[in-house]
Formats: C-alpha cells, structure tokens, sequence
C-alpha cells in the first residue's frame, strides 16, 4: 500500500488538469499527472505543459513504501470523479518496478501504466524579484473586466495575453486585439514600481480565473521570464510571452465630452437591431436631442433601428461593432454607461458611471 485518500482530496489535486493537459501529446510524459511527496502528511499531483507547471498538495495517508510515480491525467482524473461520493481511494504499486499501479475504491478496481518519475519534466522558476500581493477578488475582477479583449491572432503573439504592470498606487492590466482595448487598474499597497511590464498568456489567465477563491489574498512572484502564482495551496508557474505591449496609452482618446446611457436599454436596442446584422457588420450610431438611434442597413436582410434616450449635449453620427458594444456592456453592467466620444472617426471611450477612472473600455469606430 503506497497511500490512501479520500475522493474530495485528490479531485481538487486534479482539478487543473483540464486546464494544462492536453489531452493528445506527442510527448507521452506531457499527458500524465505526477504524483509526488510533499511532506507532512501529504503529497502533491503535478501537471505541466512545458510552457505552465501546475502543483497542488493533498491529504493523504503515505506508507513508508510510497514511491513517486506518474500515470495518465485525465485517465485519473476521469476515474476519481466517478467515484462515489466520500470514497476512499487505496494506491498500490504492482511491482518493485512500479511499472503500474493499481487504485482501488470499494468495489472499483483499477489498473494504471506507470512512467517513471524521473521522467517528468519540472519548470525551472529561476529568480522571481518582484512580489505583488492583491485581494483575491479584485484580481478576479479586473481579469473578467479586460480577457475578452485578449487577440487570438497568432501573428500578433504579443497580444495574446493580459499587460500586467505597476502604476502609481497599484496595477493595471490591459487587453487589445487592436480593434479594442480593455484597461482595468487594482489598488495594491506597496506595488513594486521597478517591475517591468508583463505579458501574461491567455491560458495561463484562464486557468488562474477559474480558481480564484472569494476571499483572501493572491501572491504573484514575478520575474521578466516567469510569474508564478500562489492561491491558497495551489502553486502555477508559467512563462510570459517574450515580446513587446504596444504603448496602449496612444490609443486611448482624450475625449472631455460625454454622454451618460443606462446599459441595459442600451444593450436590449443594440441585440433588436443586430438581428438584421451579419457578423461583424457596424451599427450606425445617430446623437442627436438627447435620443439615440441605433440603425443598421443589411442588404441581404433588411434594415432595423431603435432609439434608447441619453444624457449629454452632444450631436455626432458614427458606428461601431455591434459585438463589440455588446461585449463592451456585458463587463460594464446595467447601470449607468458614460461614453466618451469624440469626432465620427474617433475611438469612444465606455465606462461604468461612478467606476475607477482607470477602468475603461476602448473601441475603434467602423465606418457606415
């Protein structure tokens, strides 16, 4: 017997497999979850993916014998969880070799291929210098409020990830696909301002978005190569992506003028019109006497327009994206939207009413 541990335990030692393991490798070792001691009456499973290492310690029952050993992630992950719920789980080598394992559940039988643990590739960190630690939650926050503007252009690989970097009082991250920018700033005491500006991959955002707990903090230790990330007992270590943020500061228009928008009219008047709109098509945009018409003209469809009343005197015809409005006020809420708004072929600048003046959203206008 090499150990034993309850079902919940090793389900959330596993619970970022889906997320770093693909399940199709040419490299077999890549596919499989290492299984290792970490001290103190516990172990540790451990996934990477050569570019993102994940490790996360838990309770266990660890005989003298235990030895580490590594078998298919998902195949053991896919097996735990259909466990009954408050099993336990016993894990014997079949061998002195450890050329497999068996797991064992009431009943439940199973026999796994074991490769060996000297095999698994480990991340090397390096020195992190730089240490940022921030509320859990606002983190949470400012990632949703900016990764749905992260490109998937490969060409462009350094937009493929969040900006992450100090500014006075705190942090701020930025996502850009070029045709939006999304900017969202978190105070954070004593940020250290000689950080260099970072790039982190959409996937390791992803993963991190996912398991961010409601309360507490988040320690990110960072250095221009790696980051590595501590929540709760979870560790993650990922590259950055090696390239250079575009001076986003450029593209965000000094507009004074405004007009204020309650969203979730704004929102309802933008999916009506869209209806008649191909993808990708702009919806024309018509300030004028504190009403705004909404209108857009599909020849292979038909036309629609709606009116949604605002705030502000202003007079201005111009169009953006639909899907892009769409995504822009489904991070801004149902409340009040301030829009910033300059000449017709002027980027507009979205924010919630009463937000950090930081927090914004940028989109580049379309012609119509």
């Amino acid at each position: 017997m090499m150990f034993t541990a309850k079902k919940s335990a090793i389900v959330d030692a596993l619970k970022l497999v889906g997320h770093v393991v693909e399940r199709r490798n040419t490299i077999p070792i890549l596919q499989n979850v290492l299984i290792e001691n970490a001290g103190s009456g516990q172990l540790a499973a451990r996934v990477t993916d050569l570019d993102t290492e994940a490790t996360v310690p838990f309770k266990a029952d660890v005989d003298a014998s235990f030895k580490p050993f590594t078998v298919p992630a998902h195949l053991l992950s896919d097996i735990v969880r259909k466990l009954p719920d408050g099993a336990d789980l016993a894990v014997t080598a079949d061998d002195d070799a450890l050329g497999a394992i068996t797991v064992k559940s009431g009943r439940s039988k199973f026999r796994l291929q074991v490769l060996p643990a000297t095999d698994f590739p480990s991340m090397a960190a390096g020195e992190l210098p730089f240490v940022v630690e921030m509320p859990s939650q606002a983190l949470a926050k400012a990632i949703s409020g900016v990764s749905f503007a992260i490109s998937t252009e490969e060409t462009r690989y350094y937009l493929n990830g969040i900006y992450f970097h100090a500014a006075e009082g705190g942090i701020k991250l930025v996502a850009t696909d070029g045709h939006r920018l999304a900017k969202q700033f978190v105070r954070v005491e004593n940020a250290p301002q000689d950080m260099p500006g970072i790039i982190i991959p959409k996937k390791t955002v992803e993963t991190v978005a996912k398991h961010l707990p409601k309360d507490g903090n988040v320690i990110l230790q960072i250095s221009d190569a790696k980051i590595r990330l501590i929540i709760g007992d979870m560790v993650l270590l990922s590259k950055l992506i090696d390239g250079t943020f575009p001076e986003y500061q450029r593209v965000i228009p000094p507009h004074e003028q405004f007009v204020e928008i309650e969203g979730k009219p704004l929102a309802a008047a933008i999916s009506r019109v869209s209806t008649v709109s191909s993808s990708g098509r702009a919806i024309k945009l018509t300030f004028a006497e504190q009403m705004l018409k909404l209108a857009v003209n599909n020849p292979d469809a038909g036309n629609a327009e709606d009116y949604v009343a605002f705030e502000g005197e202003i007079e201005l015809e111009t169009g953006f994206n639909g899907k892009y409005m769409t995504d822009a006020l489904d991070q801004l809420g149902e409340g009040t939207v301030r829009v910033l708004l300059g000449d017709p072929g002027s980027p507009a600048i979205f924010r919630a009413d009463g937000d950090h003046a930081e927090n914004l959203i940028v989109l580049m206008p379309m012609r119509v």
